[in-house]
This record gives C-alpha cells, structure tokens and sequence, in this order.
C-alpha cells in the first residue's frame, strides 16, 4: 500500500482581532490568509455543555483570554487536567489544533481581499475590459485575466504598470 502524502496544513501566525460578542477571533495563518474561526458555533456543534471544561469560554472575557501557543489558539484559564506517566493529574491549556481551526474558519473578508478580486473591481469600476488594461499597460489580456483570477503572482512594478498605465489609478502600497 502506497503511503499517503500528507497535505501540509498552515499554523497560527497571530490573532488579528477577537470578536468577543460574536466567540469567534480572525488570525493570520503561515499560508498567508486571513481567517475567521467561529468558536460558539463550533462549541455548539461540539455539543459543549456545562459539565465541559470549555464551556467557560462562552464567557466573552474569558473567551478573549487566548493566546497563541504552538501555533494554535490556546486559553490557560479552561481548567483541562491531563495524568501523566507518573499517574499525577497535571493542569494545562485547552487548545484547539491549527488543523481543526484552519478545515472550520472562513477567509476574513475584511481583512483578505485578493488582489486579483481588487484589480478586476478596480477595472470594472473603470468600465475598462481586460484588453483594454493589457494594451494600456503594455501586457496580454491572458496575463490579466490569471491575475485576477489569483492563478498568477505579480511583481510590485508590474502592478505599477497596471494599476497607474492600465486603470489610471495611483499605487499606494502600506504596511499598517
């Protein structure tokens, strides 16, 4: 039997904000993504009651406790007790793994908008077809429509050339 190559699944960067009143946190994975993960109604499909460790975090102040550890959400205040070897109970964090967090989040639409989706409402919004950007900016409709489809990556100057020659529009590139 062959073995199966595992999908490497991305960890938690960083918590980007956490959204108290709705249990849900939008963190930056190493992909590069953005994504909301919503916890209550992952608790609530857990089935989480009372008698649950976890439970506590329906609480939004102890709920905006995690942290990330190991590059997964984690909350020492969830009181989990695990035995050891030594047959002693020992207190640690509840964590949910990245794995489970990235398979149950969505992108964070506020936060990851693809630049293919920018450039083509950028171009729409311009009443411009691809064809019309690719000859402003001296490139093929075919390179055009792969960018905005997020099947092509883009160097900084070329999208220059696109955003300023192709849609008549100022670049302006931060890093908040």
């Amino acid at each position: 039997m062959k073995d199966k190559i595992q999908k490497r699944l991305p960890k938690i960067l960083k918590i980007n904000r956490i959204y108290k009143k709705r249990l849900a946190i939008s963190v930056l994975f190493s992909n590069g993504e953005d994504r909301i993960i919503d916890l209550a109604g992952l608790m609530k499909e857990w089935k989480v009651t009372k008698n649950d460790p976890e439970y506590v975090l329906f609480d939004p102040a102890e709920f905006a406790k995690v942290i990330v550890a190991n590059h997964t959400l984690s909350w020492d205040n969830v009181d989990v007790f695990i035995t050891g070897f030594d047959g002693k109970k020992k207190k640690v964090a509840y964590e949910v793994g990245a794995d489970t967090l990235y398979e149950l989040s969505e992108p964070d639409a506020k936060l990851s908008m693809p630049l293919g989706a920018l450039l083509k409402s950028a171009r729409l919004s311009a009443n411009l077809t691809q064809k019309d950007v690719a000859e402003l900016c001296g490139t093929s409709r075919t390179y055009i429509t792969r960018l905005e489809s997020g099947k092509q990556d883009i160097e900084v100057m070329t999208l220059k050339n696109i955003v300023e020659a192709g849609l008549n529009k100022h670049l302006t590139i931060s890093i908040d």
